[in-house]
This record gives C-alpha cells, structure tokens and sequence, in this order.
C-alpha cells in the first residue's frame, strides 16, 4: 500500500527479539529503470560500491544468477564488506522477487510502484541467514522521481547456510528470541538506520548521472 504511514523512519525492538528498522529517503531524480540497473550494475566491480558509500563500503562481488529473470538482479548473490556502524562485516545478500518475501504480488504491473528490490541477508563468515529486507521505490505523485520505501527485519530469519533439512533444524533452535538479543548488538537498528539514509541520500545524487554515463555501456 503506498499510501504514507504513521511512522515511515525509526527504529525499535520487537518483543520477539527482532531488530525493525524502516528509513524513508526522497530520490527526487531517480527512476525505477535506474534502479534495476543499478543494482545489476555495480556489483560488477568493487569500486562502484565503494563509491555508493566511501566512507562504510569496503568491497562486492556477485554471484550472477543462472537464468535471467523478470528484473536482472533476481537470484543474483552479492557479498558486500562494509560497516553500517557496528563493525566490518562480510555480508551475503541473496535478492530475489517480492513474492518470495510475502509480498502478495511482484507489484511490476501497478502504476505506483517503480520497482521493488528485496532479499535476504546473511553473515557470510558465520555462515548463517539473518534478515528479510525490502526497498520498495514508489513514484512520487508530486514530481518526477520516487519516494523509497526501505525495511529491516534484524533476526528475524535467522537459518544456516546448510543443506535443506539440515538448514530447517538449525531455524527451528535459531529464531528465538534470546538468541537473537545474544548475536545482534545492541547499537545495530539505529546503527543500520543511520547508514541506510545516508546510503541512498549518497545514491539519490549519483545515481542519474552514473546511469546517463554508463548505461548505455554496461557490463
């Protein structure tokens, strides 16, 4: 539903021990085509994330996806190494279409949605899944660009990278609520919803004249 909500940025604990954390961020210039290239686009090398954000962004590489899906980024794996305010970390993000992470449709055919990128989280080095996450780009009814929709849930999908039956029994003794107040610091949703703004504040700026100079060329 794109219509505004009573609370569009903040940050809290949830009683089940889950980190939630939503960040509004006006991309006054931006367009969902910009988006989706985007996100195909600078994983490719490590420099364009480093310039997403210089100051927290370390490293990325990609995991290309087998097929090539309705949006080029779906079933790609990215392994950024960045620091949102808690630490240098390895991370893995596996994206994948909204219907995959509850949404009730893909949203590529309503007019008020420009595009929607979403995925689960993971810790590359311990090895284990942690966090839907879902930025959602909504065209803005009162000019050209988008209005960006972004949510965090920390722990809140916690299961390890293992073979299925393996992964399942590893959720079931995860995704409890002291186990997640154990392994998330305490700092990380204010912390993730500080470098969240700044990340697409950051990419607010560069993005159309990055997609005005490389798209046409892109790897």
């Amino acid at each position: 539903d794109p219509a505004p909500l009573a609370d569009e940025t903040g940050w809290c604990w949830l009683a089940n021990g889950v980190g939630y954390v939503a960040v509004s961020t006006a991309m006054p210039a931006v367009t969902g085509e910009m988006v989706d290239w985007w996100f195909d686009w600078h994983p490719r090398d490590p420099v364009r994330y480093r310039v997403w954000h210089p100051r927290a962004h370390a490293d990325n590489s990609v995991q290309l996806p087998a097929v090539r899906r309705a949006k080029p980024f779906w079933g790609a794996v990215h392994r950024p190494v960045e620091d949102v305010g808690v630490g240098m970390a390895h991370a893995r993000i596996a994206f994948c279409p909204p219907t995959e992470l509850g949404f009730g449709t893909d949203a590529l055919g309503d007019p008020r949605v420009a595009t929607v990128v979403c995925g689960w989280a993971g810790d590359d080095t311990r090895r284990v899944r942690h966090t839907p996450m879902a930025h959602v780009f909504l065209r803005d009814p009162e000019g050209d660009g988008v209005v960006l929709r972004s949510r965090f849930w920390l722990g809140a999908a916690l299961r390890p990278y293992l073979p299925g039956p393996l992964a399942a029994a590893g959720a079931a003794l995860l995704n409890r609520r002291a186990v997640r107040r154990q392994v998330l610091p305490g700092s990380l949703p204010r912390a993730l919803a500080t470098h969240c703004a700044e990340e697409y504040a950051n990419l607010a700026t560069l993005l159309p004249e990055l997609h005005a100079r490389f798209a046409p060329v892109a790897a």
